[in-house]
């Protein structure tokens, strides 16, 4: 088979001559998922030169179109040859098939960019009622220094309205929880924590529903609630790189915010991420940062990882840090002028929905579609020669608004 691509804007015509058979359907697949991957969300099938399609062929037709579809986006066949056509309408794929030529048709209005470095922005204002506000709890730097102890342990409660991130687990307690505390992030009324006590664990996860809210026992937190003043959709320029380092998206961010400090969440297609796992709690003994023991401790990224993914970023960006700050905002890189603290939950890769997005169902959309397979503090590798870099994002949708931090409050020992 051959397929010729014909690119226009947010959408692509691929032309096909061939068959559409055990061969080449798993090629064709491919292609489809490349073209939206580039950010086409709207996919045109020429099918004036193909001569046979088979079963797999319209598998894979089917799942294709039900995957735009999740998304707003749309996968349309045009000049259907009279057995295609006969096919498809025998199976009830006539839905996709069309007499118009789709890309004829004019695109929807969009909302004006802006161009910021290697990305473009799309700015949605949004309504608040309550202002950000994040609370920092306990003390991270008892992570490295004497370990944590049940004094240090508090319940948090992450209803729709919240976020989080620390370090934490789920659980009843400090001693029920005692060999789980691992990295946990929470937005949207979800939370995923990603357990400790087994090194081939799997991320767990709580989505609110009804009276199930969830609670996660922290060992320390930035723990944060209220209404983000504005949804922006970033995308990788077409003439560019194809990818937006995090430390450049998050500058940009603090710029559209016009405020030193943010809170956000976004949800973004990865090009890459980078960032630590730690591998054992730190209940009642501290990380130790010396090798070879460390490796012990953290699993880093030590290539390019979670290629092909969607990942949910929860985090808090400074560039203005005090004492109390400072402990647990870190330099994004080398000499960089913001200070942040972000973690990633990785997902399986799907497309993100264009345009404006609710944020509270749109993150539970995302726990209800699939399940997490990591979770990671994301910090940048910058070493001369073995470093591997930053976190790079393709495209994606960020919910953020400035933020004030409240003092460190002081914890009540758990009885």
């Amino acid at each position: 088979m051959q397929i010729t691509e014909h690119p226009g804007a947010e959408l692509v015509e691929l032309r096909l001559t061939g068959r559409i058979d055990a061969t080449w359907a798993e090629h064709l697949s491919s292609t489809i998922e490349k073209a939206v991957r580039a950010g086409a969300h709207r996919v045109i099938l020429n099918f004036a030169g193909v001569e046979y399609i088979s079963s797999l062929g319209i598998r894979v037709l089917l799942v294709q179109y039900k995957l735009l579809k999740s998304v707003k986006g749309s996968l349309v066949i045009t000049h259907a040859t009279d057995f295609c056509r006969n096919v498809l309408t025998t199976v009830g794929l006539t839905e996709i098939l069309s007499d118009d030529d789709p890309a004829a048709a004019p695109e929807p209005v969009a909302t004006p960019k802006q161009r910021r470095g290697g990305a473009d922005y799309e700015v949605y204002p949004q309504a608040v009622t309550k202002p950000l506000t994040c609370a920092l709890i306990g003390d991270p730097a008892r992570l490295t220094s004497t370990g944590f102890t049940a004094a240090d342990c508090r319940n948090l409660t992450f209803a729709t309205g919240s976020f989080g991130l620390g370090l934490g687990a789920f659980g009843q307690g400090y001693d029920d929880c005692a060999n789980r505390f691992g990295e946990f992030l929470a937005a949207g009324g979800c939370a995923v924590a990603l357990p400790t006590s087994d090194p081939h664990a799997l991320p767990d996860y709580v989505v609110e529903e009804g009276t199930l809210v969830p609670q996660v026992e922290t060992l320390y937190a930035l723990s944060g609630a209220g209404d983000f003043s504005t949804m922006i959709r970033f995308d990788s320029a077409s003439d560019g790189p194809g990818k937006i380092g995090l430390s450049e998206l998050i500058d940009s961010l603090i710029d559209i915010s016009s405020s030193q400090t943010i809170a956000f969440v976004i949800l973004a297609e990865a090009a890459g991420i980078v960032g630590a796992t730690l591998r054992k709690s730190p209940a009642g003994q501290p990380l130790v940062q010396q090798l070879p023991a460390v490796r012990e401790w953290l699993s880093f990224t030590t290539e390019r990882s979670s290629e092909k993914t969607l990942c949910l970023l929860v985090g808090v960006a400074s560039r203005s840090t005090d004492e109390n700050t400072s402990k647990f905002l870190r330099p994004m890189k080398t000499d960089s002028a913001i200070s942040a603290h972000i973690h990633a939950a990785v997902f399986p890769y799907r497309p993100v929905q264009r345009g404006e997005l609710p944020f509270g169902s749109t993150v539970a959309d995302l726990l209800n579609a699939s399940s997490p397979s990591a979770v990671l503090h994301l910090m940048a590798d910058t070493r001369p020669f073995e470093g591997v870099g930053e976190t790079d994002l393709a495209r994606g949708a960020c919910w953020l608004g400035p933020v004030s931090l409240g003092p460190l409050p002081t914890i009540a020992p758990q009885g």
